[in-house]
């Protein structure tokens, strides 16, 4: 299993960052490679919320659910996935300053015949991660901090 993790300060309130960043709605508006997020069963993010996901890498397309395993708001969330490649993204929010410190940390493994799709397709599968990590938090903070400018 691999894992990255990217952290950064979003200068707005605790509870309006983990409310917006929770939801399996606007994760694919940060999260660039995540396609789309269906069948969210709750609609309202919370312990036990499972929703089917689909995620990009280049011209791969990867399938599979979500499930919300930890829920501690406005603090914590974790996320295992299950299908084309299991993960936990784990986010942790911490008072900061005039601020909000977001961290995000992925662990990802991906099914054998997927890894081989994603090499063949001369993806880098760790440097991909990392970059996700860090241009999510980035898409984020412009989205928090943009909507009240």
């Amino acid at each position: 299993m691999s894992k990255v993790q990217s952290s950064i300060i979003v200068y707005r309130p605790m509870e309006e960052v983990f409310d917006f960043m929770v939801s399996p709605y606007s994760g694919p508006a940060f999260i660039l490679s995540l396609g789309e997020n269906t069948n969210i069963n709750p609609e309202k993010t919370q312990m036990g919320q499972t929703y089917d996901w689909q995620f990009n890498i280049g011209e791969v397309v990867l399938k599979g659910k979500g499930e919300v395993i930890e829920f501690d708001r406005p603090h914590t969330i974790k996320i295992a996935t299950a299908g084309d490649s299991s993960s936990t993204w784990t986010y942790v929010l911490k008072e900061e300053g005039d601020g909000t410190r977001v961290t995000v940390e992925i662990e990802y493994d991906f099914l054998e015949t997927v890894y081989k799709r994603l090499t063949d397709n001369k993806i880098d599968i760790d440097e991909f991660g990392q970059k996700t990590a860090e241009q999510m938090l980035k898409n984020l903070k412009v989205i928090m901090e943009g909507a009240h400018r």
